[in-house]
């Protein structure tokens, strides 16, 4: 079984670097968004990505397995991301734990699960 990952339905976007920033809305509590709008406080928060999250996020468009993108990460990175497959599965983890990212699977003959 492969599994896919695919960004959330979240805003982000690509700077002119190639960086990317994800913009994440903050889950306020009525009494917190009193305050902020008192104080003129931001409501989101800006995510910025280093040079391989970011590829790694523009890679996680559900068109790809993990084992793909491991390979494709370490023939971008190389020596720079190894061990390439601990370090983009945890990157992946922490993707899916913040719920930026979603993860699908399907079996070998490409079905959904």
């Amino acid at each position: 079984m492969d599994v896919f990952p695919v960004r959330a339905n979240v805003d982000w976007q690509e700077l002119d670097s190639g960086s990317i920033v994800i913009v994440v809305n903050k889950d306020l509590r009525p009494f917190e968004e009193k305050v902020a709008d008192f104080l003129g406080a931001p409501k989101t928060l800006r995510r910025p990505l280093d040079e391989m999250n970011s590829r790694l996020w523009m890679l996680m468009d559900g068109k790809m397995s993990v084992n793909q993108i491991v390979l494709e990460m370490d023939r971008i990175f190389s020596e720079k991301i190894a061990p390439a497959n601990e370090r983009v599965n945890r990157s992946i983890a922490d993707f899916v734990n913040l719920g930026l990212v979603k993860l699908n699977r399907s079996d070998i003959d490409g079905e959904a699960e």
